[in-house]
């Protein structure tokens, strides 16, 4: 990684990107007065956002939240590497005070005016293929259709949904072999995500070493899977099956209170990588249908190309969201970057989604010599995830 002056950086690159237009990435946002320091540097910097974008103000006192990173987090932050969740879920914050969630809001902005990267607007966003041909973005595709149409609608909005994929048979085998990877999933085996219902019940949310069972070992291998790889840029490998969280199983439940059951709005690379690691694309199987009762998925069409505010996403209802109509045998293909939900089931009776996921993604180490960047998440005796607003006000 390269090695980065703090002080150098706020005096004079980061003020050069600004007037060069990244400060106008952040005009009229509405964030706190973030202080940052880095340990070992003499000197702190804050970020204020106003009515004409955003000023570097050399110290602290008008910070409204201060954080503390080490040198290696913070140029990773710089780099596209590192992200405000990976680093609270990987307990790395040296010092902080204030409302963290504030530290979270600031994630798309600083983004901006690192990368450059601008901020997604779902109200005005309009989807349209490179051509400038609008699009549908609940456009349906089945195998046979032209590989073209499906490569450029997957650029432009994010994700594609594939029907009529898998068998009434192939589900029936796919469903029995869920059912025994939950039956042999225990609380804090690392090796699952788990959260709790209102009466403290554990829940399993994901297990993430289905590739070890036989009904799915060989998904890879599949020529239906390859005949959608191909959609994908050259140079994209997936894991082996055997590996943990190379093929994973997704259940959703009603009334989990506690946990990850139900992802807020999100991208696949936000625990951190994303400059090492992306485009990633993530493929998924439906067991059972996703409809808003059994559990559904939502993308914001073409919001792989911008940066996200997480914090606001899940208190804000996005008119912009696609439902995706995916039913029993249907399969998602999503970029990584896009941003996406998983809400609860609306409905007391089931069954609900169950979704089996497989990975592609460009072949990359993780820069921190982890196995996986999203390992944040696991570390519990108990195996509970926990939401990111909760993990701020531990």
């Amino acid at each position: 990684m390269q090695q980065l002056d703090f002080v150098e950086y706020h005096r004079h690159t980061l003020p050069a990107l600004l007037a060069e237009g990244r400060a106008a990435l952040l005009k009229g946002k509405k964030l706190p007065v973030l202080g940052l320091s880095v340990s070992g540097q003499p000197i702190s910097f804050s970020y204020r956002c106003d009515n004409s974008g955003v000023e570097i103000i050399e110290g602290t006192r008008e910070a409204e939240l201060c954080v503390e990173l080490s040198p290696e987090d913070w140029a990773g932050m710089v780099a596209d590497i590192e992200t405000v969740p990976g680093i609270l879920y990987g307990d790395r914050l040296l010092q902080h005070s204030g409302d963290m969630m504030g530290f979270v809001r600031w994630e798309p902005g600083l983004r901006a005016l690192y990368t450059g990267r601008p901020i997604y607007d779902a109200a005005g966003f309009e989807l349209r293929q490179a051509s400038g041909r609008a699009l549908d973005p609940l456009t349906p595709f089945t195998l046979h259709d032209d590989a073209q149409d499906m490569r450029e609608f997957l650029d432009a909005a994010g994700y594609l949904l594939v029907k009529d994929v898998f068998s009434i048979r192939e589900l029936a085998n796919f469903r029995v072999a869920a059912r025994e990877m939950a039956a042999g999933a225990k609380e804090g085996d690392q090796q699952s995500w788990w959260g709790k219902n209102a009466n403290g019940e554990a829940v399993l949310c994901r297990c993430l070493n289905a590739g070890s069972h036989g009904a799915f070992s060989a998904l890879y291998d599949d020529a239906r899977m390859q005949q959608l790889a191909s959609l994908l840029p050259p140079g994209m490998v997936h894991p082996k099956a055997e590996e943990q969280d190379a093929i994973t199983v997704v259940y959703k439940s009603p009334g989990v209170t506690e946990g990850l059951a139900d992802l807020p709005w999100h991208r696949d690379c936000g625990m951190g990588g994303h400059a090492n690691m992306c485009p990633t694309y993530v493929l998924s199987i439906y067991l059972y249908d996703a409809s808003p009762a059994q559990g559904p998925l939502q993308f914001l069409p073409g919001s792989h190309y911008y940066g996200f505010g997480f914090a606001d996403a899940t208190e804000i209802d996005f008119p912009a969201a696609v439902t995706v109509p995916a039913q029993a045998g249907d399969i998602t293909l999503h970029i990584g970057d896009v941003m996406h939900a998983a809400p609860p089931p609306l409905s007391d009776n089931g069954p609900y989604r169950q979704s089996v996921l497989l990975a592609f993604h460009p072949d990359f180490k993780n820069h921190r010599g982890e196995r996986h960047y999203n390992d944040a998440l696991l570390g519990a005796e108990d195996g509970q995830v926990s939401h990111l607003r909760t993990l701020v006000k531990d």
